[in-house]
Order: C-alpha cells, then sequence, then structure tokens
C-alpha cells in the first residue's frame, strides 16, 4: 500500500510539474527535469517508507539505474504502442503504467526491500508484505 501511495504522489506531482513545464519548455526537457526529480524522490523515500528498510547509498544508486532501465522499457512501449500498433492515448498510458508500474515495485523490492538485503542493508522496520 506505501508503494501505491509513493508512486501515485510521484505520478501526481511529476505529471502536473511536467504540465506546466511543457508551457515555458520543450517537452523533452519537461519530461526530462520532471523525470530526475520523481527519480530522485523515489530513491529517497522507497528504502524507509515503503519498505521500513534502511538502505546504504550502492543500493539507492543501483535502484537509480534499475529506474532508468524502466524509463527505458516504458519508452519502448510508448513506440511499439504508437508506432506499431497505433493505439489509442489512454490504450498508450494504461500499457505502459501496466509494465512499468510492476517493474518499479520489483526493482524497488529486490534492492532495497526488506527482503533484498545485501551488502550495506539492515532492518529498519515490517514491510508490506511482511
Amino acid at each position: 500500500m506505501r508503494f501505491v501511495v509513493v508512486g501515485g504522489t510521484n505520478t501526481l506531482v511529476t505529471t502536473i510539474a511536467f504540465y506546466g513545464l511543457a508551457r515555458v519548455l520543450q517537452a523533452r526537457i519537461a519530461f526530462t527535469i520532471v523525470y530526475v526529480a520523481g527519480l530522485a524522490f523515489v530513491v529517497l523515500v522507497t528504502p524507509g517508507y515503503v519498505f521500513g528498510a534502511r538502505s546504504a547509498w550502492p543500493r539507492r544508486v543501483l535502484l537509480a539505474f534499475w529506474y532508468v532501465g524502466t524509463y527505458l522499457v516504458g519508452i519502448g512501449v510508448i513506440s511499439l504502442l504508437t508506432s506499431v500498433v497505433s493505439a489509442s492515448r489512454i490504450a498508450v498510458v494504461l500499457g505502459t503504467v501496466a509494465v512499468t508500474a510492476p517493474l518499479g515495485f520489483v526493482g524497488a523490492r529486490l534492492l532495497v526491500g526488506r527482503r533484498g538485503y545485501g551488502a550495506g542493508m539492515s532492518a529498519g522496520g515490517s514491510t508490506p508484505s511482511g
């Protein structure tokens, strides 16, 4: 549930910021700015708030790389759905979220979640799933 709250908050805030920035900047630049800001938010908040764990900075850096990879997958899904399938805008949005949201959760769970302990990680509380 906490993942939904963090992800939902991140999505809402970055969408509003993207819309505002896109009014004064090129869309690609606006998207890049809000994606980087959202990524920083997720990397800082996910380990402690979502999974109740403290993680070392190397694990957080790995999480950031995971999210960059997830971003690239999302761009691929968008390209596939728009160019190859000619899907509607709502299908593109929902399809992209359907692929990237689970990837974000899995990466966070493996890299900074309580059961994803590795070097430099210690327990800081319980996780949403146990």
